[in-house]
C-alpha cells in the first residue's frame, strides 16, 4: 500500500465537490443575467427605433435590385421534360467521347 494520505490529495475530478456545485450555479446565473438584460434591452425605445431604422434603410430593395428581380422573373421556368432531355443529351455527349 501507498503511505500517502489520500484525504490530502487534490481531487482528480470536480464532480461531486462544492466547487462543481458553485461553478454550475455561477454559470446558470451568468446565462440568466444575459438573457434578462437582452430581454430588457429589446423592449427599450432605443432598440425599437434603431431596429426600424435598420430594417427600413438596409433591407428594402433599391430600384436596381427590383429591376434585376423583375428581369429574372420573365425567364421561362424549366420543366421536368426539358431537364430530362438535357441530361440525356449530356450523357450522349459523354458517351461519344
Amino acid at each position: 500500500m501507498d503511505p500517502t494520505d489520500e484525504s490530502k490529495r487534490k481531487p482528480r475530478r470536480t464532480r461531486g465537490t462544492p466547487s462543481y456545485y458553485y461553478r454550475n450555479r455561477f454559470a446558470a446565473g451568468v446565462i440568466a443575467t444575459g438573457v434578462l438584460f437582452f430581454g430588457i434591452f429589446t423592449l427599450t425605445p432605443i432598440y425599437r427605433f434603431s431596429n426600424e431604422k435598420i430594417t427600413t434603410r438596409l433591407l428594402v430593395d433599391n430600384e436596381e435590385v427590383k429591376a434585376r428581380k423583375e428581369f429574372f422573373n420573365y425567364t421561362v421556368p424549366k420543366t421536368s421534360k426539358f431537364i430530362e432531355e438535357a441530361m440525356k443529351e449530356k450523357e450522349k455527349l459523354f458517351s461519344e467521347r
